[in-house]
């Protein structure tokens, strides 16, 4: 059947029927795609998604239904047809890349999805999403918009749902380990709630791998697709830790809490870095440019803030030294080492544990 007698057909067919349809021949298509018959096939399978499954064609548009009644009809939908048996995970994953594009507005219908996938422990929708952030890159601002779409249907819509949440790890390691890299990022200059704290040091506890899993596990993807570099949460979560000490507490018994949440968390990202000891595998499991970056925050928040307290100013530079030195360590650390070192300089004057750290590995880094 040609692409315009697949159209043609489809517009036989009223919204939500048509939706249905169209992603049962994108998926069709999509196995022709990966066979090595692109170019029109992939212009008719882009056609298809923006007329018949997004409506966005201005034709499409005039509905019965309004327009939130259609949002839920058609996140049923692609929950439904990610979930139905049949089809390779690779096939899954470039529909989904396909459905919701870098560029594209799409943006709130994906995050629907996902928290429904979340509630309803859809793993074939959360395996497709840990695919699309990696992708596109877990710290970029579309997978940090969706961890925040996430983060405020559990955490400020529905709270009495956090306990969902707490399955993830071992529902879909991929993706939860993708969106805690991009929970790093929404909080990158503000500090997480505390339950959202307490939820990530539970799941760093009870799946001491989950650190690791974007290095470990190699995205389903079509022949010839490029898997992008992954970015484990190590860094961000170091950065949540070291620069906390330094901002104001909104009250003491929230913060004497919190202090004790940062301070297993940090603990427990030591003991992940450590673990990895010369593991050959693991050689980029923190970005040299990452812990660059929260060195010059910490520098710039000590330098504009010269009367904060003495203790805390010194757990900051500590939690910094144990990141950096522990990174070193285990040769796990990627990218420009020197730089990093000469970031650290004009701290190792404050505290011996950065001064420490210059002196054991600056040759190494050389």
């Amino acid at each position: 059947m040609s692409g315009s007698d697949v159209k043609q057909a489809l517009r036989k067919l009223d919204f939500p029927y048509c939706a249905r349809e169209a992603l049962c021949r994108i998926g069709t298509n999509c196995i022709e795609v990966l066979c090595c018959r692109p170019g029109k096939q992939v212009d008719l399978q882009m056609d298809l998604i923006s007329e018949f499954v997004f409506g966005e064609i201005e034709k499409r548009k005039k509905r019965n239904t309004t327009q939130a009644i259609q949002e839920l009809q058609l996140i049923e939908i692609m929950s439904d047809f990610f979930q139905s048996p049949g089809g390779s995970p690779a096939v899954r994953n470039a529909l989904f890349l396909s459905l919701f594009p870098a560029d594209s507005p799409r943006y709130k219908i994906l995050g629907n999805l996902v928290s429904l996938a979340i509630a309803t422990q859809n793993k074939a929708v959360l395996n497709a999403a840990g695919i699309w952030m990696q992708q596109l890159g877990s710290t970029s601002s579309q997978s940090v918009g969706l961890a925040r779409h996430v983060l405020n249907d559990y955490f400020v819509l529905t709270p009495r749902s956090i306990d969902k949440l707490k399955q993830l790890p071992v529902l879909t390691p991929h993706f939860t380990a993708n969106l805690l890299t991009a929970i790093g990022e929404v909080y990158e200059d503000k500090d997480p709630p505390t339950e959202l704290l307490r939820l990530v040091g539970e799941w760093i506890d009870e799946n001491p791998s989950l650190l690791l899993t974007p290095l470990m596990d190699n995205p389903a993807l079509p022949t010839g697709g490029i898997p992008m570099t992954p970015i484990t949460p190590i860094a961000g979560l170091f950065r949540w830790c070291i620069l906390s000490p330094l901002r104001d507490p909104t009250n003491n018994t929230e913060a004497q809490e919190s202090r004790k949440f940062y301070s297993k968390v940090q603990q427990l990202l030591m003991d992940s870095v450590l673990r990895l000891n010369n593991s050959g595998s693991n050689k980029h499991a923190i970005s040299a440019q990452h812990l660059a970056s929260t060195t010059r925050l910490l520098t710039t928040n000590l330098q504009n803030r010269p009367n904060v307290d003495t203790v805390l100013r010194d757990l900051s530079m500590e939690r910094l030294a144990q990141a950096v030195s522990a990174a070193m360590s285990a040769n796990c650390i990627y990218g420009n080492k020197q730089e990093l070192l000469a970031l650290l300089q004009p701290l190792s004057y404050q505290h011996f544990l950065i001064e420490w750290t210059l002196q054991t590995y600056a040759t190494k880094a050389a």
